[in-house]
């Protein structure tokens, strides 16, 4: 390699080293998930990583739940100057410590997060209008008290000639976790929604509950106002087999679980479950099938790939020569103009010739026999 080869190639180098660190904003995001409000700063929710946003982003939840039991949180952030893709990433917080600030760190479980997972951390495209609220579901810690949430969001935006992070912080919600009634009807401790339903999936969403002797579900598609009772049947044991219609597609579903333990009900809050396609199954038959397919395929572009590559007329050599030159050479065959001059006459046979080829006499056409017989 020449020397003007190596410059250019550490040159490259250098290059790609300067993009990759003049930069710590991630234009594509980075995925739900759990975080801190710092993460390392993989996801530029570090302070020292990031500038100040020029939105707003506040948290909405009731002042007073019960230990043990669902609760909803709303965030909402409106007011941002975004980039072109106008995605949002939004923490649901515990403290703003830096480290140990997940919402489980501070003895809250998450029921469902606003994309129908439970991450504390998730990212949406925000709408032409400027504004989006994000809904989590949360079980309340068994400690009872004071505790507080927080929210916090991070965006690009544009222009952003410093490829930084736009970070944005919530004032502290209080919620005071007082002690569960007795026999207060809610959801079981460990249960949490399904994310999602496979298209056409008739199949019953099983909800599992305590101090309940009835459960009553609404139903609404996303984005409607009209609710709709499902059935639900009782599978004893605190285990009840919830009947929502089949989606398709992209669809996503509400569904709220009313909670009934004599005269007294508990609304809990909004589910959402989404749509995803049919899983891949394959059998075994398919399997070879799909091989023997495909093996039809190698093999039929390898004929039409040799009839191409094959010499045309008047193309290529001809071994014919070298073919006919291994091959034994016939005998000749005397020709008919040699029959008579291959005879030989005997003095003591007149009028016959000796044929030598045939091993036969042979009348001589020339000196007939005299008298006929020999």
């Amino acid at each position: 390699m020449t020397s003007r080869a190596r410059l250019l190639v550490l040159g490259a180098i250098a290059c790609v080293l300067l993009a990759s660190t003049s930069s710590v904003a991630n234009p594509g995001g980075n995925g739900d998930a759990d975080r801190d409000y710092t993460c390392g700063g993989s996801c530029h929710g570090d302070p020292g990583l990031s500038m100040t946003s020029d939105g707003t982003v506040s948290l909405s939840v009731d002042s007073i739940t019960f230990s043990g039991t669902a609760t909803a949180v709303h965030v909402t952030a409106s007011g941002m100057n975004l980039s072109g893709k106008r995605l949002i990433g939004v923490f649901l917080l515990g403290s703003l410590n830096g480290n140990g600030d997940q919402p489980s760190d501070h003895g809250w479980s998450i029921i469902q997060d606003p994309n129908g997972g439970t991450s504390n951390y998730v990212e949406t495209v925000v709408p032409q209008s400027g504004s989006v609220t994000m809904t989590w579901v949360l079980r309340a810690p068994s400690q009872t008290g004071q505790q507080h949430l927080y929210a916090s969001m991070h965006h690009g935006s544009d222009p952003n000639p410093d490829g930084l992070a736009s970070l944005g912080v919530s004032q502290a919600s209080s919620i005071d976790v007082r002690p569960v009634p007795e026999n207060y009807p809610g959801l079981e401790e460990d249960w949490t929604a399904p994310e999602n339903r496979v298209t056409g999936d008739h199949a019953p969403v099983i909800v599992r509950t305590t101090n309940t002797d009835q459960l009553v579900v609404l139903w609404k598609l996303e984005g409607e106002w009209a609710t709709h009772t499902a059935d639900v049947e009782s599978l004893g044991g605190s285990k009840w087999a919830v009947n929502l219609p089949a989606t398709i597609g992209e669809t996503r579903m509400q569904y709220q679980i009313t909670t009934h333990n004599g005269s007294f009900a508990v609304s809990q809050p909004w589910l959402t479950v989404g749509t995803t396609p049919p899983a891949f199954e394959a059998t075994l038959l398919g399997a070879r099938l799909q091989a023997l397919a495909s093996a039809s395929i190698v093999f039929g572009f390898m004929v039409s790939l040799q009839a191409r590559l094959s010499p045309r007329d008047g193309e290529g050599d001809d071994a014919t020569p070298e073919v006919e030159a291994r091959m034994p050479l016939p005998e000749p065959e005397p020709a008919k103009d040699d029959y008579w001059s291959r005879m030989v006459s005997h003095a003591e046979h007149p009028g016959w010739l000796w044929d030598p080829v045939e091993e036969e006499w042979v009348a001589d056409p020339q000196n007939p026999l005299q008298g006929g017989g020999a």
